[in-house]
């Protein structure tokens, strides 16, 4: 089973930050989970909000911000800076698109493009953008909230809610023969059901948790 850093570190470090990603490879996380947004001037950058105001306590939409912009209001990777560290550090990266946005589906052609370059799963709750991304890449997953969003499985690997995993047992019988994510699984009560829901990867704020003796 594979644990994923959940914008990094997050729990102990400022989310999506270099040092939030830092302190993920410090405690031994096999990889990154990212959200990715466009900047004004077309710059994938790892960015969960529509805006800043949550994490900067100014009220900007990213996508209005060029890259510089949004620097000078708070700390930001890019989504090749973000890549580049995993290359080196030998870790997986877990990319996910927002949707909707002002960009529309550029985000998700910004990514293809990047896999000529660097390995990762591209992933999205949004199924139109899940079905583009799988007409150029082998490795995408499903992000999945609700039940019904099960009523149609796109992809091998499904990322999917701690929460409705564990209480629908329906769900569990629907992913039988896929690949689990698991998100946001922060809570140690989770960790001796792991095995037995046979998830492959953990998506957590908390990397330093005993995951791998559950």
């Amino acid at each position: 089973m594979k644990i994923y850093a959940h914008r990094g570190f997050s729990y102990k470090y400022p989310e999506a930050t270099r040092a939030a990603y830092q302190g993920a490879i410090e405690v031994g996380a096999d990889g990154f989970e990212c959200d990715v947004r466009l900047t004004k001037d077309g710059v994938a950058v790892c960015f969960h909000d529509r805006n800043t105001k949550r994490i900067a306590g100014v009220r900007r939409r990213v996508a209005s911000l060029t890259l510089e912009e949004l620097r000078a209001i708070t700390e930001v990777m890019t989504l090749e800076e973000l890549l580049e560290l995993a290359e080196k550090n030998k870790k997986e990266v877990l990319i996910e698109t927002k949707h909707p946005v002002l960009s529309g589906h550029r985000v998700e052609r910004k990514i293809i493009e990047l896999r000529k370059q660097y390995r990762f799963t591209a992933m999205s709750f949004s199924l139109f953008a899940v079905l583009k991304l799988k007409r150029e890449l082998d490795d995408v997953a499903f992000v999945v909230a609700h039940r019904w969003r099960l009523l149609y499985i796109p992809t091998k690997k499904v990322a999917i809610d701690v929460e409705l995993l564990a209480k629908s047992k329906w769900a569990r019988r629907r992913l039988r023969n896929h690949e689990i994510l698991l998100w946001t699984v922060n809570d140690k009560k989770y960790i001796p059901k792991l095995r037995e829901w046979k998830v492959s990867g953990v998506i957590t704020d908390r990397p330093d948790l005993p995951f791998r003796l559950g």
